[in-house]
């Protein structure tokens, strides 16, 4: 249990340096600091700074998934879900977007492609844990038959579907933004045309 407060506090206190200087400008020394112990302690759990990296971006998709849940549980309905689904992953890559970009500054050429590709990795595990939770999401609504039944194949290419298109929007409003729609009420309406779609 301790070391598992111990991690917590590493990964907290790096997020914070990486939020302020940028990945590239902060070293082992800095968190080691940060969290009053010397940095050999810091490795003994974490061999490097890649790898206190790479759990700051985990932590932050575990905080994601549980925010979704949470979300998810307080409604019953299909469409309900859809919306709390997209509202939350909306609210997350915003929030994200402001600390990815901040730990990009001071990269260099080579730490920013090992940064891009930890980055894909985790966009990775994140894909899987939302497809889980979604495959979740529509087993209940079949089942309640609020949708037609569906073999595991058209589940998986209707959830592919959602996700892409919530993916565009969000890229859409949190990259190139629009000063008239906050996005919210775009979501909303895809959500009830892909839940007209589906039903």
């Amino acid at each position: 249990m301790a070391n598992e407060n111990f991690k917590t506090q590493v990964i907290t206190a790096a997020q914070k340096l990486f939020q302020e200087r940028g990945l590239g400008m902060v070293t082992m020394e800095d968190v080691a600091k940060a969290v009053g112990k010397g940095k050999s302690t810091l490795y003994y759990y974490f061999k490097s700074k890649e790898e206190i990296f790479n759990a700051v971006l985990d932590s932050e998709i575990n905080d994601v998934v549980v925010e979704t849940l949470k979300r998810l549980s307080l409604h019953d309905i299909l469409i309900d879900k859809l919306k709390a689904f997209a509202h939350t992953k909306f609210e997350m890559v915003q929030k994200r977007k402001s600390l990815y970009k901040a730990m990009e500054a001071g990269m260099d050429a080579e730490a920013f492609s090992q940064y891009m590709e930890a980055k894909k990795e985790i966009h990775q595990k994140y894909l899987q844990k939302e497809i889980l939770i979604l495959q979740q999401v529509f087993f209940n609504a079949m089942q309640r038959d609020e949708i037609p039944e569906m073999d595991i194949d058209q589940t998986e290419k209707k959830i592919f579907l959602f996700l892409s298109s919530i993916r565009g929007i969000n890229r859409e409003f949190v990259v190139h933004g629009n000063p008239e729609d906050d996005g919210k009420d775009t979501l909303d309406l895809f959500c009830e045309l892909y839940y007209r779609g589906i039903r």
